[in-house]
């Protein structure tokens, strides 16, 4: 009667992902906004970063899901960064 899923987040700003922009942006030789754009965020959909809602919000959705349909799942939140 467990469940048991995993959330696969892309790049959520936290200050792990703040403290690498300026490392990115040194090692690169580009700018922190290069960083963001071209680096961190290019193969979103739209460019912007999870958020700590997002993630959140999914795991909500799981653990409330009445059945065992949804057990052993990944679920990808990332703006579509995984997509190919």
């Amino acid at each position: 009667g467990v469940r048991s899923n995993v959330i696969c987040p892309g790049f959520v700003r936290t200050p792990l992902v703040e403290k690498q922009i300026p490392e990115q942006a040194k090692e690169l030789g580009i700018s922190e906004e290069d960083v963001v754009k071209k680096v961190m965020l290019k193969d979103t959909v739209d460019g912007e970063f999870t958020t700590v809602d997002d993630v959140a919000r999914t795991a909500v959705f799981l653990a409330g899901f009445p059945t065992n349909a949804l057990t052993g799942q990944s679920v990808v939140v990332s703006h579509g960064w995984y997509m190919q």
